[in-house]
Order: C-alpha cells, then sequence, then structure tokens
C-alpha cells in the first residue's frame, strides 16, 4: 500500500535562491523582449547588464556561484528555483523570511540564509536535508 504523501519525502531538497535579480537569470528574460523590441536577444542582455544596480549584479553572481557550487557537490540530488523578490512567490518568500532587498538562499523552507558570504552553512543544511530523507531502494 502506498500512502498518499510519500512522494513528498522522497523528492530531492528544495533550494529556493532569492532576491532581487537581473531578468537575464528569470526564465523568460531577453528571450521573451526580443520580439517586442526587434533587437537581438545579446544585445537586451549587454543593455541590462550595463543598467542594472550593483547590488542586483552582486546577488546575480551570488546565486550564480551558489547554484554551481550545489550542482557540483549535489548534483540532481536537489532542486534549485531562482525566485525574484519582484515576483508573487519573492514577495511571499521575502515577507515569510524577512529577507528585505538583500539575498538569500532557503533549503527546503527550513534554513535561511541571509547574504550568505559563505558556501559551508548552505552545504551543511542541504547535506542534513538529504540525510533526513530515505535513502532510495
Amino acid at each position: 500500500m502506498v500512502r498518499r504523501f510519500e512522494n513528498v519525502v522522497t523528492r530531492p531538497p528544495r533550494i529556493q535562491l532569492l532576491g532581487l535579480l537581473p531578468a537575464i537569470l528569470k526564465p523568460c528574460g531577453p528571450a521573451c523582449a526580443q520580439p517586442f523590441t526587434n533587437r537581438n536577444v545579446e544585445a537586451l542582455r549587454d543593455e541590462e547588464w550595463d543598467e542594472t544596480p550593483a547590488f542586483v549584479l552582486e546577488n546575480a553572481d551570488r546565486a550564480h556561484r551558489i547554484a554551481e557550487h550545489l550542482f557540483r557537490d549535489f548534483g540532481d540530488r536537489v532542486r534549485i528555483e531562482v525566485v525574484g523578490l519582484d515576483s508573487p512567490r519573492g514577495v511571499w518568500l521575502g515577507l515569510r523570511h524577512r529577507v528585505g532587498k538583500g539575498f538569500a538562499v532557503i533549503v527546503d523552507g527550513r534554513d535561511v540564509f541571509r547574504d550568505p558570504r559563505d558556501y559551508d552553512p548552505v552545504k551543511g543544511a542541504v547535506s542534513r536535508a538529504l540525510s533526513a530523507r530515505p535513502s532510495p531502494a
């Protein structure tokens, strides 16, 4: 007999990278703007990088570095979500976890790392989240 919520525990931990991020990191980004502006995606990307505030670029750089580390250390054993604070979900998560305009990494909805400068605490939380799950049969 399969229990109704059994799959929730066996799904990979969700790691959310939350912050004000450039559109280039969002699911649609410049590719969606291209048909409306009649400019190529590279030109739109370059324009965005030139006009984006420094703290937003720093958030993007941190999100990229952390995602690279997570892929390197955990591969497909984790689910990574990039969530912009300016999206409805981002507003909710920002209020819930008191993120403000900064950047945060949320591991499985429990462990919140605001403006993390070091990857090791995030890595530890992900390792704990993985060890709390049953091993695959």
